[in-house]
């Protein structure tokens, strides 16, 4: 997930604000369906998110309606039915 956002937020589309400790781009992993909450595990539901973008999500007045645009950038971005993202599908 991270490799395939190169560093750019997947949310804003800007670059990551700073790098690592590491040297890599500094940008959170994000499932919008949360595991917890019985959503999939797997890489291709998980959407790279700067640290602002991430605080927007799980604490900003419009995280829920944020979170909805991120699982469909998501699905865009990896080609799949927004279903799939969002661990509603009945495959």
């Amino acid at each position: 997930m991270k490799r395939r956002a190169n560093g750019i937020c997947e949310g804003c589309s800007d670059p990551a604000p700073f790098t690592s400790r590491t040297g890599e781009p500094y940008l959170h992993a994000h499932h919008v369906h949360e595991v917890a909450g019985g959503g999939p595990d797997s890489p291709e539901t998980v959407i790279a998110l700067c640290p602002n973008c991430h605080f927007r999500v799980h604490h900003g007045r419009d995280g829920g309606v944020y979170n909805q645009k991120l699982a469909h950038q998501l699905a865009y971005i990896e080609g799949v039915p927004v279903e799939k993202i969002l661990g509603t599908d009945e495959q």
